[in-house]
C-alpha cells in the first residue's frame, strides 16, 4: 500500500494488522525463551527429542514465538519475534542441526537470530527473484 496524506485511510491500514496481531497473540501460539541467545547469536528449534519427533515438527500452533531475553531487561521489557509455524518450517530447513537441550538428548536447528529478524527482507528478495526467474522464462 503506498503511503496517503489521508489519516482516515493509514488508520484503516494500521487497524487491520493491530487486529491481525492481536489474533496472532490470542491464538495457537507455541512460545520458545532462548535465555543464551545474547551470547551465542543463534536460537534453537528443537525437532527431536530421546528420538521422538517434537518441537517444530510436532506442534499444532499456528504461530511460533521467541523471546529473546535479556537479564538486563524487565519482563514487561523483553524482545519478541512472532513467525507463522509453517514459514518458520521452511525457512530453518537450511541451517545446520546439532544436538542440544537437557543433556544433550535433543536434536533442533541452530539459526542465527540476526536471521530471524531479517526475514521479511529474505522473504522479499527470495520473491522477487522467484518472479524475475518466471518472468524471463516467460520471454524465452
Amino acid at each position: 500500500m503506498q503511503h496517503t496524506n489521508r489519516f482516515d485511510l493509514d488508520l484503516q491500514f494500521g487497524k487491520k494488522y493491530e487486529n491481525a496481531l492481536q489474533k496472532a497473540v490470542e491464538g495457537t501460539n507455541e512460545c520458545k525463551c532462548d535465555r543464551i541467545w545474547h551470547r551465542t547469536g543463534n536460537v534453537y528449534i528443537e525437532i527431536e527429542s530421546r528420538g521422538k519427533p517434537s518441537g517444530i515438527n510436532v506442534t499444532e500452533a499456528k504461530y511460533w514465538s521467541f523471546c529473546l531475553h535479556s537479564k538486563d531487561r524487565g519482563e514487561d521489557d523483553q524482545i519478541w519475534l512472532l513467525i507463522p509455524t509453517h514459514l518458520l518450517k521452511q525457512f530453518i530447513k537450511d541451517y545446520p542441526i546439532k544436538k542440544g537441550g537437557d543433556n544433550w538428548t535433543s536434536k533442533g536447528h541452530v539459526v542465527p537470530a540476526k536471521d530471524l529478524i531479517d526475514y521479511q527482507i529474505q522473504q522479499l528478495k527470495f520473491h522477487l527473484n522467484e518472479k524475475t526467474i518466471k518472468s524471463e522464462n516467460q520471454i524465452t
